[in-house]
This record gives C-alpha cells, structure tokens and sequence, in this order.
C-alpha cells in the first residue's frame, strides 16, 4: 500500500471517528432531545447589558453572555437560537421555569426563590457587590450623621428617608431590603437610569454588581465627578447558568463544560476582553 493511500485511509478513518463522536446518541432523553432538535434554545436578557449582553449594527447579539452561549451550542453540535423576550433578570428565570427555553445566560445570579424554579449551574464567575451613591448629597449627611462610609450612613436611624436605587427585576432588590431593612428601593429599568438618578440626586445610591457598574463607568468618565464608588467589599455574587427544571442530565453536562472549558473567570480580565473592543 502506497504512502498516499495509507494518508488518505488515515484521514478518512480520522474524519469517520470525529463524525462518530459529533454524531453519538446522548443515554439521557433530556439531551438528546436538544440534539435531535438541532437547536439549543438559549434566554437572555432582551434590554443590552454591556459587555454582557449587546447588539452589534445588524442586530445580531454580542458579548460575553453571548459568546458563552455560542460556544456551549457548538460544544454540544447544535445551533444556538437565543429568545429575549424577557426584559429584567428575573424574566430571564421566567422563561426558562416555563421551559421556553433550555438554558438562561444572562449573568445571573441564584437566590432561594429562583433556586425553586430552576436549576442552576456551577458559578463561572464571581463579582462583587458595589454601591454608588451621589458625592455631594453623602458629603452633607456625612456631616449631619458623623458616619465614615456610605454603609454605616445606610445603617444609621436616618435611613428611613434615605432612598436605593437598583435594577427592575434583579436580585440586588431582595439582597438590599436584606442588608439594610430601614431603607427605601426604588427600582429602574437599566442601569444607565440607576445612574442617572443618583447622579442627579433623585436617590442618594444604588446597588448593582461590579462588572457592569465598572465597564459603565469606564465608558463615561464624566460621571466620575459626581458619583463615588463604596470602596468596602461586599458579598460575592455568583454568576451561574440557569437551566430548565426537568433537565438535570444537561445541567450535569453544563457543569462539566463549565470545569472544563471556563473555569472561573475573572471580572476584572473580563471587563479588559470587551471593553477594549469598544475603544
């Protein structure tokens, strides 16, 4: 048998196995039916939260949430079909306890009354907590409270009239009502008005996770002037992926892709990927 048929049956053999393995059956029915389907139905966000979650030009959705999702479809040999219907966080979680779709990437975080309605993954990412809160109006109550720190003004006997900015239908509503009980929420539909009301002083903070808080700022500079940043760490949030409730085999799968492909990312190396490419 001469070299090139020898090289020719190799590559053949190689290109038979690999279409094996893309091709194999799953032993569990809830991820087989994803690949018989040939689509994995994916809910995000339908309001863009950069870097997480954007629309390029053509209308086409870009990110990192985005590109997860991409990649976890291309793992698994199926196309991606992303649904946005849903317009807050926990929209998000709506859709996929109704099994609209099969799995949530949209940064979100799991609490004990998501957690009753879905599955969620193994975190593949961590972030912290900030609070952002008007410069000038802390200033004044800085004074009239003797307080150091934006937390301890949120904690004084003054906080009933003090009021907390934070998104519609996020998981930063319930967490703020658990850490400082005698403070007013109010709720907005982005973060960019959860900005817009602190720096105008409509609120006197607000509460989202750092990521999104640092890339906005990054982006406006400006708004550096009138609204500082709680230098104090917070709670870690885990970022986990949601997915439908009867499908605990793909959820299985999603956390050994998660082990073996992501591991943990980093906010800070995240921030860096995509805000640069905005510059």
């Amino acid at each position: 048998m001469t070299r090139r048929v020898t090289a020719l049956l190799t590559s053949w053999l190689l290109l038979a196995c690999s279409a094996a393995v893309t091709g194999a059956e799953s032993a569990f029915p809830d991820i087989q039916r994803i690949r018989d389907s040939g689509i994995l139905r994916v809910a995000i966000r339908a309001i863009d939260t950069p870097p997480l979650i954007m629309s390029d030009s053509d209308g086409a959705v870009t990110g990192s949430d985005a590109d997860l999702a991409r990649d976890i479809g291309k793992k698994m040999g199926v196309a991606v079909e992303f649904f946005r219907s849903a317009e807050t966080y926990d929209g998000v979680v709506d859709v996929v306890a109704r099994k609209e779709a099969d799995l949530g990437v949209s940064f979100l975080s799991s609490d004990v009354r998501r957690a009753m309605r879905v599955l969620f993954s193994q975190p593949y990412l961590k972030q912290k907590r900030r609070i952002i809160y008007n410069r000038a109006a802390f200033a004044r109550l800085q004074r009239d409270f003797e307080v150091e720190s934006i937390v301890q003004l949120l904690r004084t006997n003054g906080a009933p009239t003090l009021t907390c900015a934070v998104l519609e239908g996020a998981i930063y509503g319930p967490l703020l009502r658990r850490d400082y009980p005698k403070i007013a929420v109010k709720s907005f539909a982005s973060l960019a008005e959860v900005v817009a009301a602190v720096k105008e002083g409509r609120v006197l903070a607000g509460f989202h996770g750092e990521l999104q808080i640092d890339y906005y700022m990054r982006q406006n500079p400006e708004t550096a002037i009138y609204i500082g940043i709680e230098p104090e760490a917070h709670y870690p949030s885990d970022i986990r992926i949601a997915v439908r409730p009867d499908a605990p085999n793909l959820l299985r799968w999603v956390n050994v892709y998660l082990s073996n492909h992501v591991g943990e990312l980093d906010a800070s190396e995240l921030l860096e990927r995509y805000a640069a490419g905005d510059d």
